[in-house]
C-alpha cells in the first residue's frame, strides 16, 4: 500500500502494510508546500518521522493521531488481550520524565475530548502494519489504554464494565472556563432514548428528529479541579 497524501492514511484498512520509507517521507514532506506529499496546512503531519507519535493537523482540528510502535520497546507497551482489541501505549518521556504538556502526549490526552481517531501501526519485517482505529479509554500516569473501534458507539460502551472520563479542568481563554468532556455526553446519548427524565417529554416525537440535551446533576462550574470519574451505567443526566 503506497501513500501519496496524508488523507490516504484515513482510508487504510486493518492489515494494510506501508513501507517504512513511504511513511517516513509522507510525515517528513507533508509540511513542505513544494512537495508532492503536500495537501494543505490542515493536513500537515506534526512531529518528526523518527518519533512514535505523529498527528495530522493542529489542535483542536486534528484529523487523526498516528502511532508507530515496536511491540515490547517499553515495559508498558503491548497488547493486553488475545483478540488485540486493547493496547497499552506509553507517554513520551525525556530522561525518564513525562511532561503531559508535550504535544505528543497532549494529543493522546485530549483524544476523548475531541474524538479524532488514533491510527495504530505495529512494526513488521515488511514495514508498518496498520492495526486499525483506536480511542483512548483510560489515562494512567505512564501510559494510555487504547481501545479498538470507532470513538464511542453503543457496542463499545456496553462492552466495557466501566469507562473513565475527566472533566472540570480550568484553562484561560479570554476568561476562566471549565472544560467538559464531549465523549461522555456522546456515550450517554448513544445509549439512551430521547425522553427527558424529569418532564418525560419525548423530544423525538415532539420535534420529529432525535434531539436531547445532557445536563450534569452537579454543575460543572462548581468543580474546583479536574475530576476523573467512571461510568458503568449511563443516564441522560450526568453525575
Amino acid at each position: 500500500m503506497e501513500l501519496f497524501k496524508p488523507q490516504d492514511l484515513l482510508s487504510l484498512s486493518s492489515g494494510d502494510t506501508v513501507t517504512k520509507r513511504n511513511l517516513f517521507d509522507l510525515i517528513q514532506f507533508s509540511k513542505i508546500e513544494s512537495s508532492s506529499y503536500w495537501a494543505g496546512s490542515e493536513f500537515s503531519i506534526g512531529n518528526t518521522p523518527q518519533q512514535g507519535i505523529n498527528w495530522i493537523g493542529k489542535l483542536p482540528e486534528v484529523k487523526a493521531v498516528v502511532i508507530k510502535t515496536r511491540v515490547g520497546s517499553y515495559k508498558d507497551d503491548g497488547w493486553i488481550n488475545e483478540g488485540k482489541t486493547i493496547y497499552h501505549y506509553s507517554f513520551k518521556a525525556r530522561n525518564e520524565r513525562i511532561s503531559y504538556k508535550e504535544k505528543a502526549n497532549d494529543v493522546l490526552i485530549k483524544q476523548p475530548q475531541y474524538l479524532y481517531p488514533i491510527m495504530l501501526f505495529t512494526e513488521s519485517k515488511s514495514g508498518w502494519v496498520f492495526e486499525g482505529e483506536f480511542f483512548v479509554s483510560e489515562i494512567h500516569e505512564a501510559y494510555v489504554v487504547l481501545h479498538r473501534g470507532s470513538v464511542f458507539n453503543e457496542e463499545s460502551v456496553f462492552s466495557q464494565d466501566e469507562v473513565q472520563y475527566q472533566e472540570g479542568e480550568r484553562r484561560y481563554v479570554t476568561h476562566l472556563m471549565a472544560e467538559r468532556s464531549k465523549s461522555v455526553v456522546t456515550a450517554v446519548k448513544s445509549t439512551k432514548d430521547w425522553i427527558c427524565e424529569i418532564c418525560e417529554v419525548d423530544f423525538n416525537e415532539r420535534y420529529g428528529f432525535p434531539y436531547i440535551e445532557a445536563h450534569h446533576k452537579i454543575p460543572i462550574s462548581t468543580y474546583s479541579k479536574k475530576l476523573f470519574y467512571k461510568c458503568s451505567r449511563f443516564s441522560s443526566s450526568l453525575s
